[in-house]
């Protein structure tokens, strides 16, 4: 290889490295000031000291909003497959309302029930279904379904779906 080839060779490997440093920049995020470097070098750079903390704090108070506890008894119990005994609310920890459905299929789309709205703190421990089931025992998809009130108007804000054995005729 003759010098000039050699030469050439190694500039192009500076102006690969060079190229390489510096498509590697620190990506800012506008909505906080923070400037996220890459894990490897373990780095976080803020104009606002309280940046990090505030984001900190924001993302706390959304995921407590968005907590939702469950409340109820897997098993329900029929005798004539339509009227069940159960225990099914809206936990006390809720801040929300919720309503409840219950569904045949994982697709909730062959609806069995759908309740009116449940304060926190209070349950169904009977219900009835649009139709009689079979003896036998079914599981179901029940959707507990958070209702909160926004600017004057009702809006979903979180849906957690469970199963439950229902039980017709059976021990």
């Amino acid at each position: 290889m003759t010098k000039i080839a050699k030469l050439a060779l190694f500039m192009l490997t500076i102006a690969l490295t060079l190229f390489a440093l510096t498509a590697c920049k620190k990506k800012e995020e506008a909505q906080s000031g923070l400037i996220l470097d890459y894990a490897t070098e373990g780095v976080v750079e803020t104009e606002d000291p309280n940046a990090l903390q505030k984001a900190f704090d924001v993302a706390k108070k959304e995921a407590q909003e968005s907590r939702f506890g469950l409340d109820y008894k897997n098993d329900a119990y029929s005798e004539d497959g339509k009227t069940f005994s159960c225990y099914i609310g809206n936990s006390d920890e809720n801040a929300d309302d919720l309503f409840i459905s219950v569904y045949m299929d994982p697709e909730l789309t062959d609806e069995l029930y759908t309740s009116q709205l449940l304060r926190p703190g209070t349950a169904f421990e009977t219900i009835e279904l649009n139709r009689t089931l079979d003896p036998g025992i079914y599981m179901v998809y029940v959707p507990h379904t958070q209702i909160r009130l926004v600017d004057g108007k009702q809006t979903i804000v979180g849906q957690v779906v469970i199963t439950m054995d229902f039980h017709v005729n059976s021990d």
